[in-house]
């Protein structure tokens, strides 16, 4: 027969342990990545954003890159009103635009919940809120307010807006 006390008994326990250990952590992994919510956290910071985000040029006839505006993604469920995602030059997000008709306004409508969790997803925070006046463009030629929540400070944004040189 065997000679059991050559056999020592801790290192079985040690390696069922860490065995456990390692097998709870990749399950713990396995269930981040597939409710997305880790991966999700880095989608959104760089260009291009997950789906259903698509670039400006598939659905409207605009360039890609915007200068001034940057390289925008939209939800097309959501367009026209957004949020619309713009990256910069290097492809890092820097602001999320909503586009508010004044007809809507004028007729009192109200928006709740518009990009829930979205700034949540992006682990990023508003550094300041731009308003702006448009008379009307390619996928919204009413005349609107541009509302941008701005994710850089103001130099880095219009930097990062500028057409690639």
């Amino acid at each position: 027969m065997y000679d059991t006390t050559l056999i020592p008994v801790r290192s079985f326990t040690h390696r069922s342990t860490l065995l456990s250990r390692l097998l709870v952590g990749l399950a713990a992994l396995a269930l981040l990545l597939a409710t997305g919510s880790w991966a999700s956290a880095q989608d959104f910071t760089k260009s291009p954003p997950p789906a259903p985000y698509v670039g400006v040029a598939t659905i409207l006839p605009l360039p890609e890159f915007i200068p001034g505006v940057g390289a925008l993604f939209i939800d097309p469920d959501n367009a026209p009103t957004g949020p619309w995602l713009s990256y910069g030059n290097d492809g890092q997000l820097v602001e999320v635009l909503f586009m508010v008709p004044l007809s809507a306004m004028e007729s009192a409508e109200n928006w709740s919940d518009l990009a829930t969790g979205l700034l949540a997803k992006t682990g990023l925070t508003v550094d300041h809120v731009e308003i702006t006046y448009n008379g009307g463009h390619p996928g919204m030629a009413e005349p609107h307010y541009h509302i941008r929540l701005v994710l850089v400070d103001a130099a880095t944004d219009e930097a990062a807006l500028k057409a690639a040189e």
